[in-house]
């Protein structure tokens, strides 16, 4: 279990609703901040600020917005890549389920009760991705079914006759296997955390720069303000939740629903 805290940092441990939350709190304080550095640094309160600060602005908007796009783009193409797997791993239990026919009943009938086992393991996996616990008891109960199976078909291609039922299902378990440390790898591989930070900083120092250069604020500004605030966090949160395709809003429903369909073949 403590691999598994190691690969879910504070940041992905943390629901993205949260995140955004606090990162809109903290985006409208960063403009209280600038806007009172500015005051108590005696910046003054006509005319352009010195420095060069509306151009710094500038830059920050654009790289903000640069880091935003990148990170955005690798939030999806993570999503996109657990779409994949899940999909195939459906198709690849499933296969294999139906490879089980293959032998006499009574083989059969130990083939099918290993692989409802297997089955439950990776459909409590997918349905409780917040639970560590749950989490890591489904990872052992599917390696446990994982390795009955390879026990019972290696036993059996062992026998005589046994070589075409072999030659099918040995095949199927090892898609069915690799599948499975696939889907592993492709969860650990997340969004970076220090990407994850870095637009974090971008966003509050434009925030503080913003209120820094500010000569006052009218009501109509606070308007401002708070609809970049707004709209900044509504697209980071998509952002986060798009690299959170299990657990998020944006979840991949399509292959997980088709998983449990499998329950019907027994």
């Amino acid at each position: 279990m403590l691999k598994l805290l190691k690969v879910y940092s504070l940041i992905h441990r943390t629901e993205a609703l949260t995140i955004t939350i606090i990162l809109f709190v903290v985006m409208v304080m960063m403009v209280m901040i600038g806007r009172w550095a500015s005051i108590k640094w005696g910046k003054e309160e006509k005319g352009e600020p010195k420095g060069g600060l509306n151009s710094l602005l500038s830059v920050l908007f654009g790289l903000s917005g640069f880091i935003l796009a990148f990170t955005f783009g690798m939030s999806g193409t993570r999503l996109e890549k657990v779409r994949n797997v899940v999909e195939k791993e459906a198709n690849d239990i499933g296969t294999a389920i139906l490879r089980s026919d293959l032998y006499a009943d009574s083989v059969r009938e130990g083939f099918r009760v290993d692989f409802k086992n297997y089955l439950e393991a990776v459909i409590d996996f997918y349905e409780n991705p917040k639970d560590i616990n749950r989490l890591y008891k489904a990872k052992e109960d599917a390696a446990r079914a994982a390795a009955g199976l390879w026990a019972r078909a290696t036993r059996q291609s062992k026998l005589p006759n046994m070589l075409i039922p072999s030659n099918q299902m040995i095949p199927a378990l090892n898609d069915m296997f690799d599948i499975a440390q696939t889907r592993e790898i492709v969860l650990k591989s997340k969004v970076p955390d220090l990407i994850v930070y870095m637009l974090f900083v971008c966003v509050l120092s434009t925030c503080f720069i913003g209120g820094f250069t500010s000569t006052f604020f009218q009501r109509k500004d606070w308007v401002i303000i708070i609809g970049f605030a707004l709209v900044s966090s509504m697209v980071i949160y998509t952002t986060l939740d798009l690299a959170r395709p299990l657990r998020g809003v944006i979840k991949e429903r399509a292959g997980q629903e088709a998983i449990i369909e499998l329950r019907k073949m027994f």
